[in-house]
């Protein structure tokens, strides 16, 4: 009889099937559960399904890495070539995973928030331990219908800019350029007259969640009533910015009623054709 050169894998092949069996059902149930929650919300949904399947993800890798150690240690110590690969793929993969702990810990954003993260903006609706999927938003913050997926190594490698961080208000900027300097300061205070009438019912609660900011992280946030700077983006040109408070999911609408006011405001100061 001559001995085998490969080892026996049908014990590890029988524990890799229930493995991944027990993980299906684990996540099958626990889905079936949370959707039967119907006092829950659907970010809580959304939190405990993601992170139910992540962590049961990553216990089953765990328990695969355990099950198959003999043969993973032959093949590196075999295949150098494919041990650099390896160690390559590795290296996005911990950063990848180092990522998703930042995000977890640090409690940077949650789902349903809109972040904006190297150029690209959206709606957060899904986490795995390697990626992160966002519902792509214009700079209008208007829905795109695209999907947008990046891996969560870009929580290590770049900044990020969470717009829901006051909950269901924020504070938004809306810039307005000016053809006549000599008009700057009636269309400055048209300009904010305007944005307190359009804004008058948004700017305590929005004051409310600045101070509550405040209080968490121990920093002094601005005010929530309108505000507006002259600023000169480049010579001879200058531009309103105006600081406004609005809802999350209303800062598109606020903007146009805001500008629609503003443009029948200010021609009402024009002159008509003939007059002196």
């Amino acid at each position: 009889m001559h001995d085998s050169i490969l080892p026996p894998v049908g014990a590890e092949l029988l524990a890799t099937v229930v493995i991944v069996v027990a993980v299906i059902v684990a996540n099958v149930a626990i889905s079936t559960v949370l959707r039967s929650r119907s006092w829950l919300s659907r970010e809580t949904k959304l939190r405990g399904s993601v992170f139910w399947r992540n962590f049961s993800l990553l216990l089953a890798l765990l328990a695969l890495l355990f099950v198959w150690r003999a043969e993973l240690r032959a093949a590196a110590l075999s295949l150098a070539a494919l041990s650099v690969a390896l160690v390559l793929a590795g290296k996005e993969l911990f950063t990848s995973i180092l990522g998703y702990v930042h995000r977890t810990t640090t409690g940077t954003f949650r789902f349903g928030d809109v972040i904006e993260i190297n150029g690209v903006r959206g709606e957060v609706i899904d986490q795995t331990l390697l990626s992160t999927t966002m519902l792509e938003m214009s700079e209008e913050h208007q829905f795109t219908g695209r999907l947008v997926q990046f891996p969560n190594s870009f929580f290590v490698l770049h900044p990020v800019r969470n717009f829901s961080s006051l909950g269901n208000y924020q504070l938004g900027i809306l810039a307005v350029p000016l053809a006549a300097p000599a008009e700057v300061e009636r269309a400055k205070a048209t300009l904010e007259s305007v944005a307190r009438e359009v804004c008058s019912e948004y700017i305590a609660p929005t004051g409310r969640a600045l101070r509550a900011l405040e209080g968490e992280q121990f920093i002094v946030m601005p005010s929530a009533e309108p505000r507006v700077t002259v600023r000169l983006p480049d010579a001879g040109k200058i531009v309103l910015a105006l600081r406004f408070p609005c809802p999350s999911d209303q800062r598109t609408r606020t903007e146009q009623e805001i500008l629609v006011r503003y443009l029948a405001a200010s021609a009402a100061f024009e002159p008509t054709p003939g007059s002196s």
